[in-house]
């Protein structure tokens, strides 16, 4: 996975470095881990090679590292100290690097360090050179000269990558930190700018995705087999889900850390969880540890594994069925699943998305990334003269204008639903008034836009009743099982999934259907409906929140 965080102090920024960075790991032997410079910012200050204490701090403190001179005009550095004490922070608002880290799966980290095998190692340096380079282009710094006030590309970082092979408890954690100063040049102005990292972060999935596939490529032609997990990554065949989690007890930590302060504080359920593992990782976390023995990891690692196991590591190698679990071997293939998969949800997207989707389905496979990118503009695609890079398919577009075409033809052609105002019990003046503006409509289609937390399925509940009372017949669907059997116990009876709902086909004519969570349903299934719906002479309400779901 690939995980950012940003550093601000100057202060953390040295010590990160003397204490975490260049501290030596298991391979290293207790020497320290020599960094390398990567980048095209860096060849432009002829940094190459092996990363030295001297220049590494020089950055973080904004200076060219031969000539000491200021590198951008940004001198705002938060030195340490107390938090919030201004003494302290003198314009402390300046970042001073970003820390990308990319780490290897475990089952990967097992087979690299516990089995001993080193051309995992290689094939680790060569996909995350790889994922670098593909991080690169997306840098870009402010433009303010002019009357601007937006964003340009540079495509050029200062980077140091520092490879550790130990988590801070001792387990096998094969990863890289990525450290990307907070400097870029800019060809236009000549000089020297803050780094804007806003289309990097947007692209990080691409990014890690790009890390995947090639250190995939690379461990199949070493003989290994791969399976693909659901939430992105993917194993070794033949390391089990057992000997990962006991090589993980860094994750097991965080986990009981955040079981316990979702016990002591119940008000935190709601929270975001992921943010929350990562402030206990950052505040929580021991020293790293410096100069550990190689031999006596070797052999806390070594007794951990059961006899069946240690025997299994060394025959990894041979579970490598030649076939790629997606059945997308070549770039055209997975683009043909990467469409299919993201227009099916999204009328425009990146090219950065269909890359990402494309190397997930593909994950492993023989292409490489120029090849896919050679593919996808040989491709008809609907372009945006305006937005470089934006695009959507041909039959994304001709989905869209079906949609709209039926809803459009129409407006304005029913009777009202109610044309009697009567008492809504239970709802408050805006969920009433949006009832009696549903039950009034005159549309083939009516939309129904309600935030979180407003009384939207109160609202429906009341619309559904009030259909029934005025004897229509009212469909109550929505895309997910969950979602169904909720607007069953809010009092909607006979709710049903809405792939269930088009196999049944239900429908007579001025039938109501009345779909909840409109926005996660994806074109052609939309279109399906509406054009059901208008075969059989019935009407729809389409509810959802397009805040939660775009």
């Amino acid at each position: 996975m690939l995980s950012p965080k940003t550093q601000y102090s100057l202060k953390n920024a040295r010590e990160y470095f003397a204490e975490h960075l260049s501290a030596g790991d298991y391979y290293s032997e207790g020497h320290h881990t020599a960094g390398e410079w990567i980048g095209e910012g860096a060849q432009r200050l002829q940094l190459s090679g092996d990363v030295h204490e001297a220049d590494f701090l020089s950055l973080c403190e904004n200076l060219h590292p031969k000539t000491g001179d200021s590198l951008t005009q940004r001198k705002g550095l938060r030195l340490g100290g107390p938090c919030g004490s201004a003494a302290e922070h003198p314009g402390g608002s300046r970042r001073v690097f970003y820390d990308f880290t990319i780490s290897a799966p475990k089952s990967v980290s097992i087979a690299a360090l516990v089995a001993g095998d080193q051309r995992i190692l290689e094939a680790h340096t060569l996909a995350i050179r790889a994922a670098l380079s593909e991080l690169e282009p997306f840098a870009s710094t402010r433009v303010r000269v002019g009357g601007g006030n937006g964003d340009r590309r540079t495509g050029n970082l200062i980077a140091a990558t520092f490879t550790h092979d130990t988590s801070r408890a001792l387990d096998p954690h094969l990863h890289t930190h990525c450290i990307v100063f907070n400097a870029t040049f800019d060809p236009v102005e000549g000089r020297w700018k803050a780094l804007q990292n806003f289309e990097m972060l947007r692209a990080q999935k691409y990014v890690e995705n790009v890390y995947y596939h090639v250190l995939a490529r690379e461990l199949r032609a070493h003989g290994y087999g791969i399976s693909n997990r659901r939430r992105g990554d993917f194993e070794l065949l033949g390391v089990s889900q057992a000997l990962c989690e006991r090589f993980s007890k860094r994750h097991a930590e965080i986990d009981s850390l955040t079981e316990a302060l979702l016990a002591a504080h119940p008000e935190k359920a709601g929270a975001n969880v992921a943010a929350m593992r990562e402030h206990l990782a950052q505040s929580k976390r021991s020293r790293k540890v410096r100069h550990a023995d190689p031999a006596q990891l070797k052999v806390q690692w070594t007794v951990q594994l059961t006899p069946a196991e240690a025997a299994t590591l060394h025959t990894l190698r041979s579970h490598n069925t030649g076939e790629v679990a997606s059945n997308a071997g070549t770039a055209a293939a997975a683009l043909d699943l990467a469409e299919g998969h993201l227009f099916e949800r999204r009328s425009v997207a990146s090219e950065h998305e269909l890359w990402r989707y494309a190397l997930e389905f593909g994950r492993g496979g023989s292409f490489g990334v120029e090849e896919l990118k050679a593919e996808l503009q040989r491709r008809d695609y609907v372009r945006d003269a305006e937005h470089p890079g934006k695009f959507t398919t041909r039959w994304a577009l001709a989905i869209e204008q079906g949609v709209l075409e039926l809803a459009r033809s129409g407006v304005g052609q029913w009777h009202p639903y109610s044309e009697i105002q009567t008492a809504c019990p239970g709802l408050d003046a805006d969920q009433a008034r949006a009832a009696e503006q549903i039950l009034s409509s005159r549309d083939f289609v009516t939309l129904f836009r309600g935030a979180a937390g407003t009384g939207k399925s109160r609202t429906l509940s009341h619309v559904f009743e009030r259909l029934q009372e005025a004897g229509y017949g009212v469909h109550v669907v929505a895309p997910q099982r969950q979602q169904a059997l909720d607007l069953a116990a809010s009092g909607m009876s006979g709710a049903t999934t809405l792939s269930e709902f088009l196999v049944r086909k239900p429908l007579r004519s001025r039938d109501v259907i009345l779909v909840d969570e409109a926005g996660q349903i994806g074109g052609e299934t939309m279109l399906a409906l509406l054009s059901l719906a208008k075969d059989h002479g019935a009407r729809l309400i389409l509810s959802g929140d397009t805040r939660q779901h775009g």
